[in-house]
């Protein structure tokens, strides 16, 4: 179809493909590749920027409760942790 915007090629690789099939079956779409693709990039892209945001918060309130007084984080229990087990 005609369009006034450049287009953007994409491999149709098996992955794709699977991943295509997956949503046409949980969803009962019958749209063409591309407009499930486009429409499928543009609702990822919210949902991405929505997950990025919730990370941040969720780090910004972990920080915040590593921070005060009530907690007390043992470094060197971690450590001894992540070491090696001794020979």
């Amino acid at each position: 179809m005609p369009s006034k915007h450049p287009r953007i090629a994409v491999t149709a690789d098996p992955e794709l493909g699977e991943a295509l099939a997956r949503v046409r079956a949980a969803t009962g779409t019958s749209e063409a590749d591309a407009t499930l693709l486009r429409r499928l990039a543009v609702e990822g892209a919210e949902v991405e920027i929505e997950a990025g945001h919730n990370r941040r918060l969720a780090a910004e309130a972990l920080f915040e409760e590593m921070s005060s007084a009530q907690f007390d984080l043992d470094l060197d229990a971690i450590d001894r942790l992540n070491a090696p087990p001794a020979v």
